[in-house]
């Protein structure tokens, strides 16, 4: 059978064009990355047979040997995106020691047997819906993240019960992706509208943002007036992406909408929660990755979704050696290192390619790492490490930004006692340290380590080390290594939970000085 590019396979919900490259659920244009793709389209046009590792690598990686685990890994983020076993649809099946083969029923149809033109365009679409619309400026759908299917499940769960959901969490952990995933996955709002805050740099500016996101009339009265009559008839959603820098205005847009609307919900991203009345605060974790427990095989590895990312991204990068059994260890060690934070496991693994995995080793806590390009195409706060970093400590006190650095010199875990001990000295005093310590948790800078027993806290593996280069740059590295060597000598002791060996430490110090 011949396939046109005017032409399409029919299957489920989709609608699979592969001469345009175009796969639609609906009227929803998805994007499942190229390789997907290729292994979809030759499932698709194989439906019913049995297509071996063999078959599917020349499909997606023409004129190369990769390794089988590369295979696996595109398969289980084909399967993810296209629901394969959610709510019983069966689409693709693995046969073991044969390959797999798609079972669902196929249709193949020509684009002028069908009463809408083939491929549609995503503007057509958006402009055409009668009812749950999503604004034409709206970002597009994105490639469904790993390891993010609960997430995306329970978040729309409290968008539709709840009126205002924070996604609270640590740069680069993918809020803007989550809500974006979110709100097209929702068919309950008659508008959704997306607010860049990102590249506003004045508070004053806030609302004049959100109304021209709107399409607010401009007119004499009132800016707030007018977004409210806007939207005060509509069961709409309101995403408010990056409000970190500029939480104040957004917080008095937040109150005013709530407050005089009935029906609008606001989805707000922020590395910070508002603290407003009635607002739900979902923390988005790091992806899981491994525990340091020992032997690890690559399947092992590759049921974690930090390990299935690298893999990935490193594929894409050009890495094309086999995920073997003596890697996994390392690589497990490295998503650990950067605490399961996709963008830095993205940035990492894209080394994979040019590096190798012992020169990416060898490298990860050199401050060029810090300094790798991601995607072109991504806003330039991520498009490094180290712009990620720069985003967040730029919103810093300067005392909080004092704390942040010195402690980079824990390599760990460390208790609070063991902060205050290492920092207080000089005109920091026990309760500024306190003060600046909650205010690094708040902005998602630092974590404090589930579980029972005394509070633990942890810098982040790229906060650390950003940290501690900032430290280098300080002149402060000496004394706070020099504070390091008589806090493991004389280490806190506790009372109650009052540090009563900080003020020791310090004066250790001035007799040693002396």
């Amino acid at each position: 059978m011949g396939y046109h590019a005017r032409g399409f396979f029919d299957f489920g919900p989709y609608r699979l064009n592969p001469a345009a490259r175009v796969l639609l659920r609906g009227d929803e244009l998805l994007s499942i990355g190229s390789r997907a793709f290729d292994m979809l389209v030759a499932l698709v046009q194989n439906h019913g047979r049995v297509l071996s590792h063999a078959e599917l690598m020349a499909f997606a990686w023409p004129g190369l040997n990769v390794e089988a685990s590369n295979i696996r890994v595109q398969m289980t983020h084909l399967r993810r995106e296209i629901g394969c076993g959610e709510n019983g649809d069966r689409y693709i099946v693995s046969l073991a020691g044969r390959g797999y083969s798609f079972v669902a029923p196929v249709t193949w149809e020509e684009a002028s047997q069908s009463i809408q033109a083939w491929p549609v365009p995503l503007s057509d679409v958006q402009s055409s819906c009668t009812g749950p619309c999503i604004a034409k400026a709206f970002p597009p759908r994105l490639s469904h993240p790993i390891g993010r299917d609960e997430n995306i499940e329970k978040l729309s769960q409290m968008v539709a019960e709840r009126r205002f959901i924070t996604i609270v969490g640590a740069g680069g952990v993918g809020k803007t992706t989550l809500a974006i995933l979110v709100a097209h996955a929702l068919r309950m709002f008659e508008d959704v509208r997306f607010v860049d805050l990102s590249t506003v740099d004045d508070e004053a500016a806030v609302l004049e943002a959100i109304a021209s996101a709107l399409d607010t009339p401009s007119s004499e009265s009132d800016v707030i007036e007018d977004v409210i009559g806007r939207l005060s008839s509509r069961r709409a959603l309101v995403i408010l992406d990056n409000c970190e820098h500029v939480i104040d205005a957004a917080a008095d847009v937040v109150v005013s909408l709530l407050g005089q609307t009935g029906r609008v919900h606001i989805l707000a991203t922020s590395r910070e929660a508002f603290r407003l009345p009635g607002e739900a605060v979902f923390l988005l974790q790091p992806l899981g990755v491994p525990p340091h427990t020992g032997r690890l095989t690559a399947a092992q590895a590759l049921l974690w979704p930090a390990i299935q990312l690298f893999v990935e991204r490193a594929v894409d990068s050009g890495h094309l050696e086999p995920f073997v059994d003596e890697q996994a260890a390392t690589i497990a060690a490295i998503c650990r290192r950067l605490d399961g934070n996709p963008l830095a496991i993205e940035l990492v693994a894209s080394r994979m390619g040019p590096y190798g995995l012992d020169r990416v080793v060898e490298m990860l806590d050199n401050q060029l790492a810090l300094r790798w390009k991601g995607s072109r195409y991504a806003a330039p706060r991520h498009q490094t490490a180290e712009a990620m970093m720069d985003w967040s400590y730029a919103l810093l006190s300067d005392t909080d930004q004092r704390v942040f650095r010195g402690l980079s010199v824990f390599s760990g875990e460390f208790s609070l006692d063991s902060a205050i001990a290492m920092m207080e000295y000089d005109d920091l005093e026990h309760a500024d340290i306190i003060e600046s310590i909650g205010n690094l948790i708040d902005k998602s800078l630092l974590s404090i380590h589930p579980g029972e027993g005394p509070a633990l806290l942890k810098l982040a593996g790229i906060a650390r080390s950003y940290a501690a280069f900032k430290l280098l740059g300080s002149g402060e590295r000496e004394p706070i290594e020099q504070r390091q060597l008589l806090h493991h000598a004389h280490p806190p002791q506790r009372c109650g939970t009052n540090t009563v060996f900080a003020s020791e430490i310090k004066q250790a110090m001035q007799i040693q000085a002396s």
